[in-house]
């Protein structure tokens, strides 16, 4: 009888933390598999910094594989690719319009950046692009309409 109640303890006990880690993998799952497409993401964190350009740095992913935006003040266009629907992508190369800007910004290293992403991650509304294991820029939706650029 003991011996029983032990297997069905230990039994619900795994039930649950199987249930628990399911939900986790189901839910990064569903993350990854929301569209990235449609949207207007605005720059909000580069490189673990916020970014203080409230009308600048946009990115739209574009419904026929192409990915555009604005950067300080270039705006910038080139080619992805979704690779799986664990949030593998493919980005760039990217072109850009060659306007000169002021000093400082960050707006090069943005641009360099699209080539060297691998991963993408959507967490709440945020969208995450990683370099490596890092996390290299953090989006917030914004509620522009898409343009063809």
């Amino acid at each position: 009888m003991k011996r029983t109640m032990i297997i069905a303890a230990v039994a619900l006990l795994a039930g649950v933390l199987l249930a628990g880690c399911c939900q986790k993998c189901r839910k990064s799952r569903e993350a990854a598999t929301r569209p990235i497409q449609g949207i207007v993401w605005h720059l909000v964190e580069f490189n673990g910094k916020p970014v203080d350009a409230s009308d600048r740095y946009e990115l739209s992913f574009l419904a026929d594989g192409r990915v555009a935006g604005i950067g300080e003040c270039n705006r910038f266009f080139g080619p992805y690719q979704v690779l799986n629907a664990n949030g593998s992508i493919k980005i760039g190369p990217v072109a850009s319009t060659m306007m000169a800007c002021p000093e400082p910004n960050i707006e090069t290293e943005f641009l360099q950046m699209f080539e060297n992403v691998h991963l993408y991650q959507l967490d709440g509304q945020n969208l995450y692009l990683f370099v490596g294991n890092k996390i290299k820029a953090v989006f917030e939706p914004t509620d522009k309409p898409v343009d063809a650029q």
